[in-house]
């Protein structure tokens, strides 16, 4: 479910809701996924404004942020 959620994001460039682990802490993001490569996604926190690189293995959910009522798109405005 997670590899579909992120291979959606990336094919649509749409925002998905992730849920990680970072050390011992559980992490939620909004990201749209720009990237899969080698069990790592690159992809632009909406929050935060900036690219991220997260591990595939420590992602333990993902969700179309639509689903959850918040949906935007902002990767149009960067380039990569």
């Amino acid at each position: 479910m997670v590899n579909q959620s992120l291979k959606y994001s990336l094919n649509n460039h749409k925002v998905i809701t992730i849920m990680y682990m970072k050390d011992l802490e559980i992490i939620q993001r909004r990201i749209q996924v720009l990237k899969m490569e080698s069990g790592l996604i690159k992809a632009l926190d909406i929050d935060k404004g900036q690219l991220r690189t997260f591990r595939i293995d420590r992602i333990l959910s993902a969700i179309d942020t639509k689903l959850m009522g918040n949906e935007d798109s902002m990767a149009e405005n960067y380039i990569f």
